[in-house]
C-alpha cells in the first residue's frame, strides 16, 4: 500500500521560492556579467579613466605656473641684477654662469616633458580597415570620432541599426584599453616633470646661495 503524497502546505512553497532566489542570486554573483551590467561597468570605468587624463593635463599646467615663477625669479636676476648682484668677473662668476648654463638647460629639457604631459593622445584612427557589417562579438567601430566620420550617415546609421550589445562592450574595452595606455604615458611624463620642479627649483636655491655667499665675502 503506498503512501498519497503530502499536500504542499505555503510554507513549503514559500522555501521552496526563497532557495530559488538564493540560487539566482549566487548564480549573478559568481557567474559572468550580464551585457547590461558590463556595459555599464565599463562606461563607469572609461568616464573615470577620462577624469584622470583632465587631472594630469591640470597638474601639468599646475607645474607650468611654478616653473614660470621660478623662471621670472631668474630673470630678474639676470636683467636686473646687474653687476652690483652678479660678478661678471672673477671664480664666482664662472660659478654662477655655470649654475644658470646648467639651470637653463634643465629648464628646456622638463618643458618638453610638459608637451610630453599636456600633448594630444588617442586622437588616430586605426589602420584596421573599418568593418562594413555588424559581427557578433567584435567591435563595430562605431564609438570614435575618426572612425565614425570615414562612413556616410546612410551605413553608420545602418550599422546602428543592427548593433548589438557584445559589440558596444568590446568596442568600449578597447577604448578602455586605449585610455588607460594614455594614462600610463601621461602620468610617466607628470611624474618627470614634477622631478624637473624639484631640480628647477634646487639650482635657483643653490645659484642664490652662491650669490649670498659671494656678497658676504666680498
Amino acid at each position: 500500500m503506498t503512501t498519497p503524497p503530502r499536500p504542499s502546505t505555503p510554507t513549503d512553497e514559500k522555501e521552496l521560492k526563497r532557495r530559488e532566489k538564493e540560487l539566482r542570486r549566487l548564480e549573478s554573483e559568481n557567474g559572468p556579467l550580464e551585457p547590461s551590467f558590463r556595459y555599464r561597468a565599463l562606461v563607469n570605468a572609461v568616464e573615470a579613466g577620462q577624469d584622470l587624463i583632465e587631472l594630469a593635463d591640470r597638474k601639468a599646467r599646475f607645474a607650468l605656473v611654478i616653473i614660470s615663477v621660478l623662471n621670472a625669479v631668474a630673470l630678474v636676476l639676470v636683467v636686473r641684477g646687474g653687476d652690483a648682484v652678479i660678478p661678471r668677473t672673477g671664480p664666482w662668476s664662472r660659478v654662477i654662469l655655470a649654475e644658470m648654463v646648467v639651470y637653463v638647460g634643465v629648464t628646456i629639457y622638463y618643458l618638453f616633458q610638459a608637451i610630453e604631459a599636456l600633448r594630444p593622445r588617442g586622437t588616430t584612427a586605426a589602420a584596421e580597415p573599418l568593418p562594413a557589417r555588424v559581427t557578433p562579438g567584435e567591435s563595430a567601430r562605431v564609438l570614435f570620432h575618426n572612425d565614425v566620420v570615414q562612413r556616410d550617415p546612410a551605413t553608420y546609421r545602418g550599422l546602428w541599426a543592427e548593433l548589438r550589445m557584445d559589440n558596444l562592450n568590446v568596442e568600449l574595452a578597447d577604448q578602455l584599453h586605449t585610455v588607460s595606455r594614455i594614462n600610463h604615458t601621461k602620468y610617466a611624463a607628470l611624474a618627470r616633470l614634477y622631478a624637473g620642479v624639484r631640480v628647477m627649483t634646487a639650482l635657483l636655491t643653490l645659484t642664490l646661495i652662491t650669490l649670498a655667499a659671494f656678497h658676504l665675502t666680498s
